[in-house]
Formats: structure tokens, C-alpha cells, sequence
């Protein structure tokens, strides 16, 4: 159903207006008035008909790029695309609708771009209307949406043309909870009809719900294409490895919200926070991890006064509007860490399962004396990690909290259902992570 071989595109920055007119005349030069920017580098990729494929990668690793040049909003530099049947798009916002008009007259004149006859499109917009649930909203110009109504206009639109291919880049991420659920529901039926969707997103737990298969990208390139959950466990290695490069830029910044008063970190630092890091089960920093998974939160601490006696290191874990999910600390627990001296690393690992519902959650992490840190905090960073919790396959769940329940069934006194293990997917190992990054990545 679409087929893309060795796809190219470069972009050319100008260093200045003059340089432009150079360029225009010929007599431009590349490093002096201009800069190419390779966005994607030879990629060549095969999704079969009725597929649902993700496309993962971090901000600036070509998805986005890709969709244009698939859907015809900007062209490739070299390669070849071939995609059969009619195509159905939720790009970014303010692509495929004319602000002046309204969302009845955009439908019409969409329509009309994609083949339809005056009466057949028409048909579909009592359809379309009920879909984005806009009210007098509909007859209005879509210049005064708000970018949750504009995405329920396109969403609505796209699924009613009934395409051969629904290609989606994380425009479901700016509505609200109600109309997300309303469109998953929508992409199932269409995963049901065998409808081929290509789905760009950073909501990992909906690529895992959603995608049969997953193409991670970087830098352009393709790193890897196949199971969901091992193209996951690679973006999470990347992810680790970009946090690593960006860790004397993420000093710099904590020590200038220090300096300008923030809140995001507190105490008198006789004893500092230097790192914190969530471990998945297969022992890389991550994230995103499963739901159920074994995780450790790393904490790695200096003393910077000449003695603390039985310091204590705290957890707090909150939900995405701010609710704390669960906290405790070494002196809760009834651990005594004895006195540590100036210059001593201290590392705290808390081991636990991750049983949460999917979603995003905030790690707080705290030194201080006694059971609380109001009595001597020493360091006290808010939001230290940002994560995510995604779906295991294995045990389906609404909620923040992952109960487990054990559930028979019985018929006429025998058991039909007792003590189901379900099977465990496939994770990549640590060394095969690594192996195929150096193998990926230029």
C-alpha cells in the first residue's frame, strides 16, 4: 500500500536576505551564504495494505518531513513514493483548511480536492457535523477554532471520506480526553476494516496499543522497523543517550533557576542531587516504561558538608494534573544510612514494580534530615524526571493503579478460566540495543 525508496529531502538555509538574491543569480556558495539541512537521508520503507505502522523518533529525526512529502505538501529531494488508493491526512495545525472559511465550507471545498462530486460530499456532511460535535461552531469561520475544535473538524472529515490509507501526525495530542477516546475507538474500526494508517506520535502508549508494527527514526535514517515494544526499547536507549549528551546544558539551567528564585529546586545543598535516572527492566535508562515492569529510580548524591548524620532520601511520583500517587522516603522505611562526610557519593536505588495505570507521571526526588524535609531539607528537586507509562499486552487496565486481581470463572461447577499467564513479548536485550544503535545511527 505504500512503498518509499531511498527518499531524500534537504533544506536550504540562507545566512542572510542577500545571500537569497546570490542564490538566485547564481553566485551563492554553500558554508558562506547558505547551509544544507539533510531532514531525510536515503530512507526506504514498505507498509502492506491494511497495517497500522507507527513512526517514533525524537523531535528533529524526519517524521513530520516524511508525512508531507506522503500526503504532497512539500516534494523530496531524490527517491521514489508510491501509495495506492485515496489518502486521508491529519497533519499539523493549520494544514488542509482556509481560515476565512467556514467548517461546512472547508468540508465542501476539501471534498472537492479529493474527487468527490458536489452531491457526494454533501451527503457525507450531516456525518462529518455529528462526528466533530461543534455545534454553531460548524457554520463559523475555522479562524476562530480553537486547536482542539479544528482537530475534531480534520479528524472528522478524514474518517468520513473512508480512505484507503489515514495517515495521522500526533494531531490527536491537543484534544480533549472525550474526543481522543472518540478517535481511537474510530482508528480500531478502521484497524478492523483493514484500512492502512500510518501513525506518528510521542503518546508511546497509543503506538503500542494501536501499531502492529513501528519504524523508529534518527536523524533521518531508519534505525529500526518491526515489534512494537522492541522498537520502543531502542527509543528509549536513544533517549538515554541524548539525556546524556544534554547534562552539562541541564546543570547550567538548574543551577540559573537557582539563581533567579524558581521553586523547581529548594534546600541549603549540604547535600546535592547530582543525577537521577529511571531504569527499565532491561537495566537501560528510560522514559517510557510497561506498566508492571520492574523499575529502579537511581539517585546519585555528593555531600557537600564536612558531616551529615543519617541523611534521607525521598520519592514522590505524580500524576500528570499533579495528584500524588505515592512518595516515601529511606527514614519511612526504617533504614538508617549512619553519617556521611564531605565529598562522599552517596547512591540511592529504589527497586519496585511499576504498577501504575499508562500515562504521564513526575518524579520529585528530596534530601533531608528525620522523616520530613521540613525540618532540614538539604536539596529538594520538583519534577526531577518526567515518564511514561505504557500499556502491557498482558494485563489491560483502566486507572492509575495496577491491582492485578486474580479472577476465576466457574460454569456449572467446573472452571473455564483459572490462573491465565498470558505470554510475555519480546524485548530486545541491553547488548542487542547497543549492537543495533552503532549499527543504525551514522
Amino acid at each position: 500500500m505504500i512503498e518509499i525508496k531511498n527518499l531524500t529531502k534537504e533544506f536550504v538555509l540562507f545566512r542572510s536576505k542577500k545571500a537569497i538574491v546570490k542564490h538566485v543569480l547564481g553566485l551563492s556558495k554553500i558554508g558562506r551564504d547558505f547551509d544544507v539541512v539533510r531532514s531525510l537521508d536515503n530512507l526506504s520503507l514498505s507498509v502492506p495494505s491494511g497495517q497500522v505502522h507507527g513512526i517514533i523518533g525524537m523531535n528533529g529525526a524526519g517524521k513530520s518531513t516524511l508525512l508531507k512529502i506522503l500526503t504532497g505538501v512539500i516534494h523530496s529531494t531524490s527517491g521514489e513514493i508510491k501509495i495506492v488508493g485515496r489518502i486521508a491526512a491529519l497533519l499539523e495545525l493549520g494544514t488542509g483548511f482556509h481560515g476565512e472559511l467556514t467548517g461546512r465550507e472547508n468540508v465542501l471545498l476539501n471534498g472537492a480536492m479529493q474527487g468527490f462530486t458536489n452531491s457526494e460530499i454533501q451527503a457525507k456532511v450531516p456525518e462529518i457535523e455529528a462526528f466533530a460535535e461543534l455545534g454553531e461552531f460548524f457554520d463559523r469561520p475555522v479562524k476562530v477554532y480553537s486547536s482542539g475544535m479544528y482537530v475534531r473538524l480534520a479528524f472528522a472529515f478524514a474518517v468520513a471520506v473512508e480512505p484507503d490509507v489515514l495517515i495521522i501526525d500526533e494531531a490527536l495530542s491537543v484534544g480533549d480526553a472525550y474526543f481522543q477516546q472518540k478517535c481511537l475507538r474510530k482508528i480500531e474500526e478502521f484497524k478492523a476494516k483493514g484500512i492502512t494508517i500510518l501513525f506518528v506520535s510521542h503518546d508511546l502508549g497509543a503506538v503500542k496499543m494501536l501499531c502492529q508494527t513501528v519504524t523508529l527514526l534518527s536523524k533521518g535514517k531508519e534505525i529500526f522497523t518491526g515489534q512494537p515494544q522492541q522498537a520502543l526499547d531502542l527509543y528509549n536507549a536513544l533517549l538515554a543517550e541524548h539525556k546524556n549528551l544534554a547534562l552539562a546544558d541541564q546543570r547550567v539551567k538548574q543551577a540559573a533557576s537557582l539563581m533567579t528564585g524558581s521553586s523547581f529546586e529548594s534546600g541549603n545543598h549540604k547535600m546535592v542531587i547530582e543525577s537521577v535516572s529511571l531504569i527499565d527492566a532491561g537495566g537501560n535508562e528510560a522514559s517510557a516504561v510497561e506498566s508492571g515492569s520492574s523499575i529502579l529510580i537511581r539517585i546519585r548524591t555528593r555531600v557537600s558538608d564536612a558531616q551529615i548524620d543519617d541523611p534521607t532520601c525521598g520519592i514522590l511520583i505524580r500524576d500528570r494534573l499533579g495528584y500524588d500517587v505515592f512518595g516515601t522516603n529511606t527514614s519511612e522505611l526504617g533504614m538508617k544510612n549512619g553519617v556521611v562526610r564531605q565529598g562522599q557519593i552517596i547512591e540511592f536505588t529504589f527497586h519496585m514494580n511499576c504498577k501504575l495505570g499508562p500515562g504521564d507521571y513526575t518524579l520529585t526526588v528530596a534530601l533531608h534530615s528525620s522523616r520530613s524535609h521540613v525540618t532540614d531539607s538539604y536539596h529538594w528537586i520538583d519534577r526531577a524526571l518526567v515518564f511514561q507509562v505504557i500499556p502491557s499486552t498482558d494485563f489491560r487496565f483502566i486507572g492509575v493503579a495496577r491491582l492485578e486481581p486474580h479472577v476465576d470463572v466457574c460454569r456449572d461447577g467446573e472452571y473455564i478460566h483459572r490462573n491465565f499467564v498470558p505470554s510475555k513479548e519480546t524485548h530486545f536485550s541491553p547488548a542487542e540495543i547497543d549492537s543495533t544503535l552503532r549499527k543504525g545511527l551514522p
